[in-house]
């Protein structure tokens, strides 16, 4: 797990990202790249893979957040705090 520093969010529909998702999704840039969440308390799919539910990120803009792993699925590489 790593600590990475939160440069921006930015709120997007789902379907900007896959035109099947239907719920809002954060794009966070940090300072390792960008990277894609949940809305703050949604699960995605790798739950069984010790993904938490989606995280407060746009709280914690010009912050450093600890204890961050990132998955691969569907594409995308998604930020996760555990």
């Amino acid at each position: 797990m790593g600590s990475y520093d939160i440069i921006s969010v930015k709120v997007v529909e789902g379907k900007v990202l896959n035109s099947l998702w239907q719920s809002n999704m954060q794009i966070i840039e940090t300072d390792k790249g960008v990277y894609i969440d949940n809305m703050p308390n949604r699960q995605f799919g790798a739950q069984e893979r010790g993904a938490k539910p989606g995280f407060d990120w746009v709280s914690n803009v010009g912050k450093t957040v600890h204890n961050v792993k990132i998955f691969e699925s569907r594409g995308f590489q998604w930020l996760n705090k555990q």
